[in-house]
């Protein structure tokens, strides 16, 4: 069966000179002289391939070929664009615009001939599609109504997505971005309660979901289901403990007390990017609504998810800065700050906060028997041992060499012997193997607190010191607390 081919082009010359070469080698060629000639003589003719200037009035070729890929009865058509244009941009909006090819009009006959076959045979339109195509009616205004249709949805996602795009600007502020977004969000999405989540590269940091009520006050009791219900969906990529939430209220209103049950609708999307959870938003509301089918929809996670992905980069850079990049616990630098800003602190507002530096028994033996990967692989060990002894809200540092440090903010002695005896203990019991190396390994460990002789931050430092000389004096593996 002969191959059926749409020839586009506005030029009567160029016309009759391409349709004499193509009917040479046997198409049957159908002609038009512009675009919105062509869109309707598709669903009259049902062509095998579309061959079109591009270079046309009303309607160009990149507008046609829009249209065509833009509806499902026409876009298996496959499209070649013809142009005297040779510029890397024309070729960029050609293929955009959805054709398969982008050929010049001064190509050969028999190369374009070659090359018409070629797609012809990559792209085949079958029988069915075709009638599908015919059944299908048009009016002589239909390619600019479709054409409106497609320019103004293009607008709309351009306007929507940039929307999105300067919410980059506030990346460095959390509580401004999370606001801004929730400002945004509101104006499309329809809901009752919306929810942002930020995950944070940092095992320690709070978990916070901020929630938008439109300015109405719910009580806590609904906040914690949507908090649970929330942070229960995220479990299935990344368990998150100890999880806390703040409310944001951009708005002020009435007083409204819901219960949970009346929120007809919801969705939950986790904000997953390189097999890493990065984040998360939920939607709530009162009425039933299907969001998935949002018109909107797509482009809105993958802006959401860019701007998430921008924001835990971000974050992530920020904090390897402070961080020990053998241990992953904080690095001496971050220490000295803490610890000055704890002490300071309490005094500001009396409060008691503990302090303990662990030190690696026989370390250098370590080193000097088994060589410095199997320390490293020791130092390593011991802090994992550290964070899964302590809680989200104790600091943990590598002091320097094989020293580690605790800081147990609104903790007292007593409180603070119980987490540090049970990391000395878990060490002590731990089988050390790297290599097929095995050994046993102990720490000691100086505890002391801000008790009230102490003028400085210095003062809390060398009282650990102390203590932690102490305990490598008397024997090692042991805690000694400083004697006040």
């Amino acid at each position: 069966m002969a191959i059926k081919i749409l020839l586009v082009e506005d030029s009567k010359s160029q016309l009759m000179f391409l349709k004499e070469g193509l009917e040479k080698h046997d198409f049957v060629v159908e002609t038009s002289s512009d675009g919105a000639e062509a869109y309707r003589k598709v669903f009259e003719y049902a062509p095998d391939l579309v061959l079109s200037d591009i270079m046309m009035p009303i309607i160009d070729g990149y507008q046609l070929c829009r249209l065509l890929k833009n509806k499902d009865e026409t876009k298996k058509i496959p499209v070649i664009l013809l142009t005297v244009l040779d510029n890397k941009i024309d070729s960029f909006w050609g293929k955009k615009a959805g054709a398969q090819l982008f050929l010049s009009k001064n190509i050969d006959i028999d190369e374009l001939v070659k090359q018409i076959y070629a797609t012809v045979r990559r792209y085949p339109v079958t029988d069915e599609y075709k009638q599908v195509i015919l059944e299908h009616n048009v009016t002589d205004n239909s390619a600019q109504s479709q054409l409106n249709i497609i320019l103004n949805d293009l607008l709309l996602k351009s306007v929507f997505s940039n929307e999105f795009r300067n919410l980059s600007d506030f990346m460095n502020y959390e509580r401004i971005l999370v606001e801004k977004m929730f400002s945004l969000l509101s104006s499309f999405v329809e809901y009752t309660i919306a929810g942002v989540y930020f995950a944070s590269p940092d095992d320690f940091s709070e978990n916070i979901l901020y929630i938008d009520t439109l300015g109405r006050n719910i009580s806590k009791g609904v906040l914690s289901d949507i908090q649970y219900d929330f942070f229960r969906k995220l479990e299935d990529i990344k368990t998150v403990r100890d999880t806390k939430f703040e409310v944001v209220r951009i708005l002020l209103g009435k007083e409204i007390d819901y219960v949970f049950n009346d929120l007809k609708s919801k969705i939950i999307i986790p904000l997953v990017f390189d097999k890493k959870l990065i984040g998360g938003i939920c939607f709530y509301s009162r009425s039933d609504m299907d969001y998935a089918s949002f018109r909107y929809f797509d482009i809105m996670i993958s802006e959401l998810l860019a701007i998430f992905k921008m924001k835990y980069q971000y974050t992530e850079k920020e904090f390897m800065s402070v961080l020990d990049g053998l241990t992953g616990l904080y690095n001496r630098r971050q220490f000295e700050l803490g610890l000055e800003q704890e002490f300071n602190r309490t005094k500001r507002h009396p409060a008691d906060f503990s302090m303990a530096i662990l030190d690696i028994d026989f370390f250098k033996k370590v080193n000097d028997t088994h060589g410095h990967q199997y320390g490293d692989y020791v130092l390593k060990t011991v802090s994992d041992i550290m964070k899964a002894c302590f809680r989200k809200t104790d600091l943990l540092y590598r002091y320097g060499g094989e020293e580690l440090v605790m800081i147990m903010p609104e903790t007292n002695i007593e409180g603070a012997l119980i987490p540090v005896q049970r990391l000395r203990r878990s060490v002590e019991e731990y089988d050390f193997d790297y290599n097929g190396v095995k050994a046993k390994v102990t720490v000691s460990i100086g505890l002391t607190m801000n008790f009230q002789e102490f003028k400085s931050s210095a003062d809390m430092l060398k009282s650990a010191d102390e203590s932690l000389y102490k305990a490598k004096e008397s024997g090692r593996n042991r805690v000694i607390v400083y004697n006040e």
